[in-house]
């Protein structure tokens, strides 16, 4: 009778244990379930019904779990587990200044011309040195603005002139090179998480510091006896507006600098498209009559191939 007293008493314990041996999944939405984990990954919780253990594996996505109750009292809050969870390294440094203001310099290398009705315009070299603020403005964008000390213009062919004594100048490594101090401003959009490639795309406006014609010039009396030689500079401040306005599109990346990866290397491309017609409008009629052409323009368009360094002003620590 003893031997079946205990038997019975050791059924109920065993019973009892087994009431407490599930795990429970609480819901985001406030809803619990009952069940048997069978595993968890990084989008999903797998898990059997508690009264079936035995029986089909049912999923569950992992967003839509707040925290899973051990068997053993054991529990575990994904939220806690993914603010526990370092990203790389890189992303980790990113992720603590993405949300403060960066200062940027730059230098920058290219190709510019003059587009338009300008006859014979050529590539030449153009460059650009300059500093920037970017400010965020959402997960993937900032507000960048900037402003740079351009150099630009075209080169153009050799030609001869006489002057009024008929003496013949002959000129050679011909350009019209222009300085400007531009203003920029993009909305650039970062393609990853790290914020370390992006895509750019905005406007610029330009304000005219200097214009001149630079060439090679020899100069022959009417018998073609050497007189002169030496350098040319003719000043056409008076020849172009004193403001530009145009498109910037861009692309670029950025590269963590020493172990706290605050500082960023900078690198990217960007194409300049001038709008405006930066001819003078009297400048514009004479030239329009020169070349029989019932209106005259010319406009900037440039590309520059930049790097530079982006400095936090603050971080998050």
């Amino acid at each position: 009778m003893k031997l079946r007293l205990l038997f019975l008493i050791l059924i109920f314990v065993a019973n009892g244990y087994a009431a407490d041996a599930q795990d429970i999944i609480h819901k985001r939405s406030g809803e619990s379930i009952e069940v048997l984990i069978v595993d968890i990954s990084p989008g999903v919780v797998k898990y059997k019904k508690f009264e079936k253990p035995h029986g089909s594996v049912y999923s569950i996505a992992r967003d839509q779990v707040e925290k899973i109750t051990y068997q053993n009292g054991k529990t575990i809050s994904f939220e806690e587990e993914e603010e526990r969870e370092p990203p790389v390294e890189q992303d980790s440094a990113v992720l603590k200044t993405k949300s403060s203001p960066v200062l940027g310099w730059h230098l920058g290398m290219g190709a510019s011309s003059l587009s338009g009705d300008i006859v014979d315009a050529k590539a030449l070299l153009a460059s650009s040195l300059g500093a920037s603020l970017t400010l965020p403005i959402g997960k993937n964008n900032t507000l960048l603005v900037g402003i740079d000390i351009l150099s630009v213009g075209c080169g153009l062919n050799d030609f001869q002139a006489y002057d009024i004594d008929n003496n013949s100048w002959e000129f050679t490594k011909v350009s019209e090179d222009l300085g400007y101090i531009s203003l920029l401003v993009t909305d650039r959009f970062f393609l990853n998480p790290g914020r370390n490639y992006y895509i750019e795309g905005g406007g610029y406006g330009s304000f005219l510091m200097n214009a001149n014609l630079n060439a090679d010039a020899e100069v022959y009396s009417p018998q073609g006896v050497l007189i002169d030689s030496g350098p040319y500079t003719e000043e056409l401040f008076s020849f172009y507006k004193s403001f530009d306005f145009g498109l910037v599109a861009g692309l670029g990346g950025r590269i963590p600098l020493g172990k706290s990866a605050k500082w960023h290397l900078t690198a990217g491309a960007r194409f300049y498209y001038g709008l405006t017609n930066i001819v003078d409008d009297d400048a514009a009629v004479v030239m329009a009559i020169l070349h029989g052409l019932q209106d005259y323009r010319e406009s900037n368009i440039f590309g520059l191939i930049f790097v530079g360094v982006d400095i936090p002003t603050k971080s998050k620590q």
